[in-house]
């Protein structure tokens, strides 16, 4: 399991968040997410937190309240990657949509993987509305070859420049750590400076040349 993918819980699972009391609205919003079988988002997993913490945010006319939860390991029965990006090109104005599904294709073509998350990946999830007219789209890219990790920079480029809207999101290198793509690029002539890198477990600055590092050229998705 790894921060952004979708995790599935028994439709009776137990659960504790900080962010609401039980028996509030924001809890009862949670109990009756999990109870119609809807996933939630992996966090990071500290080493010392008990149990499994998972994300959900809720829709608009909740406040987009952004909720962590903490569930035995024993509730949850699947976990799947992020949604694709043809998951969700009907929720888009066609122009957009055209746009994500060539980044879809160019990277896919690659072999690198590509997914959504953020408010387009809960709308397509909920059919709730989460987006405004300043949502951006979020992706998480999964890169294991410096061949993967240019095509995905270039792509990445592209449609952001197409796009009506902000493209945000994380390129993930072999480790485990993702960076903003953003970050990436704007350091990508410096390779000794660090950028903020989100592990599974933590968050810490590390140096480019570091992550770049760990791309392989033999390294392949099985």
């Amino acid at each position: 399991m790894r921060r952004h993918d979708l995790v599935y819980l028994r439709a009776s699972a137990a659960f504790e968040t900080l962010c609401a009391e039980a028996g509030s609205p924001f809890w009862l919003a949670v109990r009756d997410w999990i109870a119609h079988g809807r996933p939630l988002v992996a966090a990071r997993q500290p080493a010392t937190a008990p149990g499994v913490l998972l994300g959900l945010t809720l829709p608009l006319h909740s406040e987009r309240k952004r909720l962590t939860i903490q569930v035995d390991r024993s509730s949850i029965v699947a976990v799947q990657p992020p949604l694709t990006i043809a998951r969700c090109l009907a929720l888009l104005p066609v122009d957009a949509a055209a746009v994500l599904g060539e980044l879809a294709s160019r990277i896919n073509n690659s072999k690198a993987r590509i997914g959504i998350f953020g408010s387009l990946a809960w709308e397509a999830l909920s059919g709730e509305t989460y987006r405004h007219a300043a949502s951006d789209i979020d992706i998480i890219c999964d890169v294991a070859t410096p061949a993967q990790f240019k095509v995905a920079l270039d792509a990445l480029q592209q449609a952001a420049a197409e796009l009506p809207c902000a493209l945000d999101g994380e390129v993930r290198f072999p480790d485990g750590n993702a960076v903003a793509w953003r970050e990436i690029l704007a350091n990508l002539e410096r390779p000794n400076a660090t950028v903020l890198a989100k592990g599974n477990e933590e968050v810490r600055l590390l140096p480019l040349r570091a992550l770049l590092s760990s791309l392989s050229p033999e390294r392949r998705y099985a």
